[in-house]
């Protein structure tokens, strides 16, 4: 019998602004609007640990996951009850969630995302977090991805975890991507249990072909058999295709393809 994979206990949240951050260190809480996507860490309450994600407008702590801290409550309050001080207003009724927590704890190493990114929430273990060298070590998604991603570590192919992917239909979420000098890689991993199921099919061929109708997007498809019997087959394949596309782009300080307007991503998740 397969061993439960293991729940999530730690969640990183983006800290928007140095005024934002402010307040968490000063007065011990972060907010999340009750309209949004709320991870399942939160909504289940196994979140225990909360970790602040710095992006670009944080000058000297861009890019990274330093401090941490643990979780002492949440609740549902108002906007107004949240800031007393501000002048009553059409948001003044919104709702959110207050996660309130204990003293920050920095990291002897900080979590850098190598690629800047834009990261709203990664719920994670404290495993990974305790162990993690890059911002890709957090990502907990399933038995599958993580066994995948150990083999692509070893065989030196950097790749971007969870990749937020916006097309003129929908917002997609690439499991890899692997940025190339003519291309962009997409590798997915189809578990057997969901993926085989009728509707799963017909939304992976609807996924295939909006992303394929992009210009530098190229889809890698691979099932559990590939990745836990074939690996070597399954990294050939991948190898092939950056090859293909001259090869990895390595350099760390490219504009992020894939979020091309942050604001317009801020607005739509509430924040």
């Amino acid at each position: 019998m397969k061993k439960p994979y293991p729940i999530c206990d730690v969640l990183v949240v983006l800290a928007k602004t140095p005024a934002d951050f402010h307040l968490a260190q000063t007065q011990g809480w972060y907010r999340i609007p009750t309209s949004s996507r709320i991870p399942v860490a939160l909504q289940k309450r196994t979140a225990r640990i909360l970790a602040f994600y710095f992006p670009k407008n944080f000058t000297e702590l861009k890019s990274s996951v330093r401090y941490y801290a643990d979780i002492t409550g949440v609740e549902t309050v108002s906007r107004q009850q949240l800031f007393p001080d501000e002048t009553p207003n059409s948001k003044s009724e919104k709702l959110y969630y207050k996660i309130s927590f204990g003293p920050l704890t920095e990291l002897p190493r900080p979590i850098f995302s190598y690629r800047p990114r834009f990261v709203l929430f990664i719920p994670t273990t404290w495993a990974k977090f305790s162990r993690a060298e890059e911002l890709n070590d957090l990502y907990h998604e399933s038995p599958l991805e993580d066994k995948l991603w150990d083999e692509l570590k070893r065989q030196n192919l950097p790749a971007e975890r969870q990749v937020l992917l916006p097309t003129k239909e929908k917002n997609w979420i690439c499991d890899f991507a692997f940025y190339c000098k003519t291309g962009t890689v997409d590798v997915e991993c189809d578990g057997d249990t969901y993926h085989m199921k009728p509707d799963a099919v017909r939304y992976d061929k609807g996924r295939n072909n909006e992303i394929a109708a992009l210009a530098d997007w190229h889809v890698l498809r691979f099932t559990t058999r590939n990745i836990e019997q074939e690996m070597p087959q399954t990294i050939y394949l991948i190898k092939t295709k950056i090859d293909r596309l001259g090869g990895l782009h390595y350099a760390r300080e490219d504009v992020v393809r894939y979020v091309s307007r942050p604001n317009d991503q801020l607005d739509l998740f509430g924040l």
